[in-house]
């Protein structure tokens, strides 16, 4: 996969956007979150790596104003339409510390982890 290719903003089917620079195979940018108890409408930063059609990458739930001691790690893969249009498949998993938005309830083992999948569409200008 061609950094070009995946390079830009991408959006999923919540309304949460990617921002991805894409240079020698290493991805960097910020993720917005439409959902989520704290991080709904804030820019977090992400990083990972793409590898052909496939990527990976991370983001720390974590800025200037708040830590919320959690992490979403994404895999995924370019797809392209019968139409020729751009999307990323990805699967999820995030890893959080606290059941409650307050910070008062750790989680168990039982579910400190939250697992799902998403489609991202890139943005046309």
């Amino acid at each position: 996969m061609n950094g070009e290719l995946i390079s830009g903003t991408w959006v999923n089917q919540n309304g949460s956007t990617l921002e991805f620079e894409a240079e020698n195979g290493a991805l960097r940018g910020w993720f917005c979150s439409r959902k989520g108890r704290s991080a709904a409408g804030k820019r977090y930063p992400l990083a990972g790596v793409h590898n052909g059609e496939v990527l990976a990458f991370h983001v720390n739930w974590k800025d200037a104003d708040a830590n919320l001691e959690s992490i979403t790690s994404f895999s995924g893969r370019l797809q392209t339409d019968s139409s020729g249009r751009l999307s990323i498949h990805t699967m999820w998993t995030l890893v959080r510390r606290w059941e409650n938005e307050e910070r008062t309830k750790p989680t168990g083992a039982w579910n400190a982890f939250l697992t799902n999948a998403d489609i991202f569409e890139q943005e046309l200008e």
